[in-house]
Parts: C-alpha cells; sequence; structure tokens
C-alpha cells in the first residue's frame, strides 16, 4: 500500500479547493493544482507497479507449480527458498520476502518510448552509494528556479568562522542584468577569462575582476549619473542596477578595498594585499638577469615555492624569436613573503606606473627590441660579453664571450632540439591582454630558475614542433612580422647563437652585440702570386653565389668544393683560408682534431653537425692539419680506418667550401685525390716574398703603435712608485703630477713608429725566414723595444736574431739531412 494513501483523501480535489473561490487567491490556486497533478501521477505509477508485481508473482506460482523455471532464458530448476534454519520452505515470519529475478523479452529491451530515473543513494563513510528507484528523501526544491531569474543579481551565501564581526560572507554572485551586463562589457573590457555577454555571469572567491577594475566601476556609475535624464525611465533602471552592485561590492569588500586604496597612496603594500596590486593585463616591471624587464601580466596567485615557502605567483607574458616566427611567451616569477608593509618600489617585480623613470626606460627597452628584431634569422656579428646556456641540473654554465658570433635562432633550435624555443604566434586580432601563451622546452621562462613551477605549461605542444617538425623559414606563412613599439618594449634581451671561438651554442644578450669592424688588408697582405690569388677568391666567392646550380647523379651530393693548400710551414696556407673569409665578410670555422675527437661512434655526428652548420651560414671550413683524419689507410690501424672512412664519406655531400691545410700531403689516403677540387703547392719564401712580408708585418707595427699612442696612460696596479726627494718638502699632488709626466714621456717612447730603413730591410730579407718566423722575431724584438723605452729598429731585431739563431740553424740542418736521405 502507498503510504501517501493514508495521508491523502480518496478525492484530493474536495480537500484542496472547499473553501470559497473567493478566498483562494490565484497563486495559491496554481500552486494547489500543481501538487494535484503530483498526487495523481504518484499515484498512477504506483498502480502500475503494483498490477506489474502481481503479474511476476503469478508467472513465479505457475513456473513452481510446474516444478522449473527460466533463468537468463535457460530452463532451470527451482528449488523452495531456503530459511535460515536450512529448511526449505516459505521465509519465518518477520524476515523479507526475496524479490525473483524477472526476466524481459529480448524482443522488448529498449523499446519502451520514455526514460527510466536512478537516484544515488545514502553515501556510507567513503562516500559510496547504491542507485535506487526512489526520489531521496531529504531531496529539496531547487533554490535557482523561474522566480530567482528575475531578479538584477543572485547573491550566495556562505557561513563565516573565526571573524567576530559576521556570521555570513558572499560566496559568489550571478550577475543576471542585461543593464548591468551592458556597463560592464565596458569596465571588464579586455580582463582575461571574463566574457561579458554570457547568460550567467558569476564572480566568486575575492571578486579580482571587480575589484581590480573599481576605480573604473565607480567613475562609469558616475558617468551614468551625469547622462541619466528623469524622462529616460531606462537610463534611471540602470543606475538603479548598477548602484546596487556597487552597494553590494563596496559592503562586502569595504574593508579590502579601503585597505588597498590606502596602502597604494602611501606607496606601500603588505603581502595580503598583493592581489589588489597586480591586475591581470597590465604592465609590471622586473629585473631578471640584472636586464630591465617590461612584461605583461598574464595572471597571478597566492603559492609556494619548490621549498614549500610561501610566495605570490606571477605569471608574465614576453615577446620572443623562435627561429621562423615572432609570437609571446610565458616566465614565471614570484614574490617572497613579507611581514608588515614594505615599499612599492623595493618589491622585486612591481607595477609599472610605480617605477620612478617610466618613460626613460619604455624608450631605452623599444629601443633594445628593436635590436632583437633586426638580428632575427642568421646574422654574423661580433660579441663581447657573457654568454650562458643551461647546463645539467638546470643550472646555468657562463662564459666571458670575445670575438666573433653567429646569431641563429633557427640553427639553435635545429642543433639543440632539448633547448629549443617554441612561442605562440602573434595574431593581429589578438589583445596584447589574450595572447596565446607559448610551451616547449622552456616553458617555464627563458630563465628557468629553481623555484619557479610550471603547472599547466606543457599542455599546448607537449615540447615537440607542430607536426614534429621545425616550420621552414623561407616559407610563405612565416614571413616575419613588423613588432609594434610595445611588443618591442616586452621583447626578450636575449639572442640565440654560436660562439665560433668557444665552439658552442650560447645566449647571448643583445647589447653586448656588436658589428664586426673586417680586415681590408688581410687578403692584400696575403703573399700569393696575383693570378694565384684571383684565382682562389674568385672560385671561392662564384661557389658562394652559385652553389645549388651543379649536383651529382645522386641529389645532394658532390655540391661541395675542397681546396687542398700543401707546402712548408709558414708560408700562408691557414692565412689564405683567414683572408678569403675576411675578404667576403663569412664566417671561418676552424676546425680541429679536438672538435671531433677519435672515437668513431661519435667522430661522425659532430662531423656533420659541423658540415651543417657551415653550409647554413654560407661559412669557410677550414680543416688545419688535415692529415691527422686523411692520412692513408692501412691494415693495422682499424681505428684510423674508421675515421678516414667517415670523412671520404661525409665530406662527398658537404656543400660549402673546405680548405686543407696540411706539411705532409704524401700521407694523404688516394681516395681523397678525387675529391680535391684544387690542389694548390705553396713554396718556401723567396727574397722578394720575404721582403713583402716583412714590409706588411712593420707597417702593421707602426698601425698598432699609432693606436697605442692615442690611448689614455694607464699605470699598472703594481707599479713601484719612485724614490721621493732627499733634499727639501715635495707635497703629494707634486708627487703624484711628476709620476704622471714620466709615464707620458715613457709612453711616447715606446709607442714610436720603427726606425728601419731600406738598407737594413735588405739585410733582413737575405736570411731565410719564413712568414711564421718573421712575425715572431718581430713581436719578440718589439717587446724588447719597448723594454728599453726605444722605438723598433734594426738592432733589436739583429739582438733577437742572434739570440734565437740556434734554432733556425738546427731546423735547417735538420732539412739539410733530409735532403741528403731522400736524393
Amino acid at each position: 500500500m502507498n503510504p501517501l494513501d493514508a495521508l491523502v483523501p480518496p478525492e484530493p480535489e474536495q480537500w484542496l479547493f472547499e473553501e470559497e473561490d473567493s478566498d483562494i487567491d490565484e497563486e495559491t490556486r496554481i500552486r494547489r493544482r500543481d501538487l494535484l497533478r503530483r498526487i495523481r501521477q504518484h499515484r498512477e505509477a504506483a498502480n502500475r507497479e503494483r498490477r506489474r508485481r502481481g503479474m511476476a508473482r503469478r508467472d513465479d506460482s505457475s513456473s513452481e507449480s510446474e516444478g522449473e523455471g527460466k533463468v537468463n532464458g535457460v530452463a532451470k530448476a527451482t528449488t523452495p527458498t531456503a530459511t535460515p534454519d536450512g529448511n526449505g520452505g516459505t521465509p519465518k515470519e518477520g524476515e523479507p520476502e526475496k524479490e525473483k529475478l524477472v526476466k524481459l523479452d529480448p524482443e522488448e529491451v529498449g523499446m519502451s518510448v520514455g526514460y527510466k530515473n536512478l537516484y544515488s543513494g545514502k553515501e556510507d563513510k567513503r562516500g559510496r552509494f547504491q542507485w535506487q528507484t526512489s526520489v531521496p528523501e531529504d531531496l529539496g526544491k531547487p533554490a535557482e528556479d523561474a522566480k530567482s531569474e528575475k531578479w538584477a543579481i543572485i547573491v550566495r551565501h556562505v557561513k563565516t568562522y573565526n571573524d567576530p564581526k559576521k556570521v555570513l560572507s558572499v560566496h559568489s554572485i550571478v550577475v543576471q542584468s542585461p543593464l548591468l551586463k551592458e556597463l560592464l562589457k565596458d569596465v571588464l573590457a579586455g580582463y582575461p577569462g571574463v566574457t561579458v555577454g554570457l547568460k550567467r555571469l558569476e564572480f566568486n572567491g575575492r571578486f579580482e575582476p571587480l575589484i581590480h577594475r573599481w576605480p573604473e566601476l565607480v567613475a562609469a556609475i558616475n558617468e551614468l549619473k551625469i547622462r541619466t535624464d528623469s524622462d529616460d525611465e531606462n537610463a534611471n533602471q540602470r543606475l538603479m542596477h548598477a548602484g546596487l552592485l556597487q552597494e553590494l561590492l563596496a559592503t562586502e569588500f569595504k574593508d579590502s578595498i579601503d585597505s588597498a586604496t590606502d596602502l597604494k597612496s602611501q606607496g606601500v603594500m603588505t603581502y595580503e594585499h598583493l592581489w589588489t596590486l597586480f591586475q591581470p593585463g597590465s604592465l609590471v616591471f622586473s629585473k631578471q638577469q640584472s636586464q630591465d624587464r617590461i612584461f605583461r601580466l598574464h595572471s597571478s596567485k597566492y603559492g609556494q615555492d619548490r621549498n614549500g615557502n610561501p610566495v605570490y605567483w606571477l605569471t608574465c607574458q614576453y615577446v620572443d624569436y623562435d627561429g621562423t616566427r615572432w609570437g609571446t611567451n610565458k616566465l614565471n616569477v614570484c614574490i617572497p613573503a613579507y611581514e608588515g608593509t614594505k615599499p612599492i618600489t623595493s618589491l622585486p617585480t612591481l607595477p609599472l606606473d610605480f617605477h620612478g623613470d617610466k618613460d626613460a626606460l619604455i624608450e631605452r627597452l623599444v629601443e633594445r627590441g628593436g635590436k632583437v628584431e633586426t638580428l632575427a634569422g642568421s646574422h654574423y656579428r661580433g660579441y663581447s660579453g657573457v654568454g650562458w646556456r643551461m647546463g645539467s641540473m638546470n643550472v646555468k654554465e657562463k662564459y666571458n664571450v670575445k670575438g666573433r658570433v653567429v646569431i641563429d635562432t633557427y640553427g639553435w633550435n635545429r642543433f639543440n632540439p632539448n633547448t629549443a624555443i617554441y612561442v605562440t604566434a602573434l595574431h593581429v586580432k589578438d589583445t596584447p591582454a589574450a595572447a596565446g601563451t607559448g610551451g616547449g622546452a622552456l616553458a617555464t621562462g627563458e630563465y628557468g630558475g629553481e623555484d619557479e613551477y610550471d603547472e599547466g605549461y606543457d599542455e599546448d605542444d607537449g615540447g615537440m614542433p607542430v607536426d614534429g617538425f621545425f616550420a621552414d623559414e623561407e616559407d610563405e606563412d612565416n614571413k616575419r612580422v613588423t613588432l609594434t613599439d610595445e611588443q618591442k618594449m616586452i621583447c626578450t634581451p636575449l639572442v640565440r647563437g654560436y660562439a665560433l671561438k668557444e665552439k658552442m651554442w650560447l645566449n647571448f644578450f643583445v647589447n653586448a652585440v656588436q658589428d664586426i669592424a673586417f680586415s681590408s688588408r688581410a687578403f692584400d697582405s696575403l703573399v700569393l702570386p696575383n693570378d694565384q690569388k684571383e684565382l682562389i677568391l674568385g672560385f671561392t666567392a662564384t661557389q658562394q653565389g652559385y652553389r645549388s646550380q651543379f649536383d651529382d647523379v645522386i641529389e645532394g651530393k658532390g655540391r661541395g668544393i675542397i681546396l687542398l693548400l700543401c707546402g712548408p710551414p709558414g708560408v700562408g696556407k691557414t692565412l689564405t683560408a683567414e683572408s678569403v673569409a675576411e675578404e667576403m665578410k663569412v664566417p671561418l670555422y676552424m676546425m680541429s682534431a679536438g672538435d671531433l675527437g677519435l672515437d668513431p661512434r661519435h667522430v661522425e655526428a659532430k662531423l656533420q653537425g659541423i658540415l651543417d652548420m657551415c653550409t647554413r651560414w654560407n661559412a669557410i671550413l677550414l680543416l688545419d692539419e688535415a692529415d691527422v683524419f686523411l692520412e692513408e689507410r692501412s691494415l693495422h690501424e682499424l681505428e684510423r680506418n674508421k675515421l678516414v672512412s667517415i670523412f671520404l664519406r661525409v665530406l662527398e655531400y658537404y656543400e660549402g667550401i673546405m680548405f686543407l691545410t696540411t706539411n705532409r700531403v704524401q700521407t694523404f689516403d688516394a681516395a681523397f685525390q678525387s675529391r680535391i677540387h684544387i690542389s694548390l703547392n705553396y713554396q718556401e719564401l723567396d727574397k722578394k716574398s720575404r721582403r713583402t712580408v716583412w714590409k706588411n708585418f712593420l707597417a702593421q707595427h707602426d698601425i698598432a703603435q699609432q693606436a697605442s699612442r692615442e690611448r689614455p696612460v694607464k699605470a699598472l696596479a703594481s707599479a713601484a712608485k719612485p724614490n721621493a726627494p732627499t733634499n727639501g718638502h715635495v707635497s703629494a699632488t707634486d708627487d703624484v703630477d711628476g709620476l704622471s709626466t714620466a709615464m707620458e714621456d715613457l709612453h711616447l717612447k715606446r709607442t714610436l713608429p720603427h726606425a728601419i730603413n731600406d738598407k737594413d730591410l735588405n739585410k733582413l730579407c737575405d736570411m731565410s725566414m719564413n712568414g711564421r718566423q718573421i712575425k715572431n722575431i718581430l713581436k719578440t724584438a718589439q717587446l724588447l723595444a719597448s723594454r728599453k723605452g726605444e722605438g723598433l729598429s734594426y738592432d733589436h731585431v739583429k739582438t733577437v736574431m742572434e739570440v734565437t739563431q740556434h734554432l733556425h740553424n738546427s731546423t735547417m740542418e735538420n732539412e739539410r739531412t733530409k735532403s741528403s736521405l731522400f736524393n
């Protein structure tokens, strides 16, 4: 029997409407009719259930009388239900009767039109529950229904504990008024994560969007008051709705708003109110690795660093270049917790509006961003400063770099895929505050850092390029856009490139990148016949411009040019490659045995990487003392044979220009002869050539002396003071002036030009020496002349030659001995 039957009369119409119609209002009548309809539906459902159970029991009784039943469509003998005492028969009095499993006809499965409602039952201590067909007894009416939709704002409250001033606080609000949404559309424009046009515009937590834009909201309401016309009913209603929101926020967050306003006016801030200082989408200032930076704030939150210390995290956006396109990336910075108040200007990160010299800072950073923009692509530049890279255990490895570098972010990604740069491309329609996020290896920021969290920053790309390969620089879809001043302002100060002297990929600071002052005398000072010099320069320059015009039967094979320079030491073999690179203004990569190692398993990979870099940069590759790797193979040195075979195979596919120098060409493997395009044999310097070498070095000496003369005099830190005079008293000022005058006089004498005339030069040319020996003698003679405080003269050169003549004589004796043995 249904329990409701005992509570509801058989004729509920009479019970519900027994009063006179005049005593019942329309709302009560509607509510009672709805209740009557639900009672009838419940009774009908209960009757149907009773009829179904009655039919099931009759079917079971007929089956038991026959002594068999069907379970899962299979005939099965039935046995009486067992009682607790183990005897068959009917259950004992007071025990619930177990329901029989009813098998539905397969043809009826899923054919009824409608749906069956199931409800979660009571949960146990572990939160587990069983599904049931009846509605939970403690189920109440929904708090939000058709009636609540008519209100402009829905305010949800929760109980407040540990606060003696109030027992309820606002949990969240739902803005339903279209008039308020229209007002908030302008107030919250550009605020990340807020879409004002939603049907249910909800705010919760600290209500950051409304508190951050509180001045804008108040200004908009005040402007609304001025524009409101008393005859405009819609305007008056809009003002009433706006005032309702303002009153609600002012009442609930009065303490926070007043405290934040007071702290900002005093130029200080507490750790608890930091969230009121940083508004998403605003510009913030911070120093990163001693570099002034401006970021666009993406989001912020209270959290902990990896050591468990409380910090306030700021997720900032900046502009970076990934080798093919400009885009945005993220950097996490934090403000450690502190007690009491702290000046806003002393925070490690602060809003840009609080910076003391905002205009000059912006101008300086826009200029720096312009330099970064001009270095997009591959550029050959000089560098003087600190370069760094991330080493093992996420520790920065710093290097002092002073020399020539190749700025190439695309090459950085290609040859260092584990530290590749990924950005989200800039889009014209994107607002700065809503720009995309970056990911990849540097998802936690360009500087890394042990305290930076990386929560959710690898979701976009997983640290992999799109489609698994790096985009082509020449792709039309990746044409570089021109950065705006604001994008330049928040651009990274780092460029990525390769240090040619250190031979490693590093991060460089753009302000330390310099233009190269190429030597115009390098190729002219090369002592070679003019036709030979023109052949080398024309050959290499033409190859640089028409590299891909000629190909082998196999694509990519035989496109490069290999030049062999052989001859005795000191005749200009290495200088030839260096001067050609200087004349063509292209990088020169000097490869040695130490760059490759001797392990064949690693030599091929390193060699292939070097060749690919040189091809990409149009660089000239110099393999000095090439006989180390190109020596003839033998039957007994298997490891050396492996190295030679690697070179033979890899050089076949090199597409650039390579210079090989050696003074032991007779030891080359025969297989290299067909791979060498030009072979130049350098002879010993004759008298005319030696005279040219002497004149070139002496001219270079005078240029260096003149440059030294123009530089200010600097005393050494360990320079001894002159002895004080014994007669009379000399003031400290006179002592310093006297020392300065003496140093200036000595400096002028030491920077005099050389005094070697043509007669002396003829004597020097008669001595059989190579270019390297001539340079060493002149360098040593200059040191001797400087020590004596004199200009370089023939006597200084003669003194040095007499001291070092034994080495020259020993060398000549060895040459004569070799000649007598082999001839």
